[in-house]
């Protein structure tokens, strides 16, 4: 009987692989466990597909610090030894971060994962601005009941860094947070008040438990 083995990993897009739609994405990471020969445990039947499972996708063009995948295997492997492998196939601006082997039965990313949260570089940010803005878009019907929180801190200047954690489902009757349209609504106002984007990317991933945030590696 094989042994159950499950490893779960987070890994960056960043730069030109922030362009990379989601099945792509899928499928450099397969071919990079592939190319470093980890034995992977495929589904039963006439198609077999490697048994590897990944968070929500995002959105096209938007980098990430935060992305999420299950993967089983035929057996145990060292969590560091794993990342080392797989990053010796990937590159700079997509490898793994973060790895750990799953002991215990964990809900899958995709139906645990209920919070993402977003970080805004924002440049010529004034306190008054920033409370204006904050108003609008607690009041905006769209975005009043999918933004969990929303917060910012100077990092220099008139520099800022603006945090949204958004719902990624629907709990408690709030909307799922939508980024791409948040986005266009959030440059609207900036535009208004000069406001210019430095950077943006979505910055972590929460799931929930006893009313604490913990990310999906806190869990396992």
């Amino acid at each position: 009987m094989e042994e159950e083995a499950k490893i779960r990993f987070k890994f960056i897009k960043l730069k030109e692989f922030k362009y990379l739609s989601h099945l792509e994405t899928v499928r450099f990471i397969v071919m990079a466990i592939n190319r470093a020969k980890i034995n992977v445990k495929y589904s039963k039947g006439f198609n077999p597909n490697p048994r590897i499972n990944f968070s929500f996708p995002i959105p096209v063009g938007l980098a990430s610090m935060a992305e999420y995948s299950d993967i089983e295997i035929t057996e145990r492997i060292n969590e560091e030894d794993f990342k080392d492998r797989i990053n010796l196939q990937l590159k700079e601006c997509m490898k793994v971060v973060e790895s750990k082997n799953v002991l215990s039965k964990v809900p899958s990313l995709m139906s645990d994962i209920a919070f993402c949260s977003y970080c805004f570089k924002l440049e010529n940010f004034k306190k008054n601005v920033g409370k204006k803005i904050k108003h609008e878009i607690s009041i905006h019907p769209e975005f009043c009941h999918s933004i969990y929180k929303l917060d910012y801190h100077e990092i220099g200047g008139f520099v800022v860094n603006l945090s949204i954690i958004g719902y990624t489902k629907t709990l408690e009757n709030n909307k799922v947070f939508k980024f791409n349209e948040f986005l266009k609504y959030f440059k609207y106002l900036s535009n208004n008040e000069s406001i210019v984007f430095k950077d943006y990317f979505k910055e972590e991933a929460y799931v929930l438990r006893k009313g604490n945030l913990k990310t999906p590696l806190d869990i396992v």
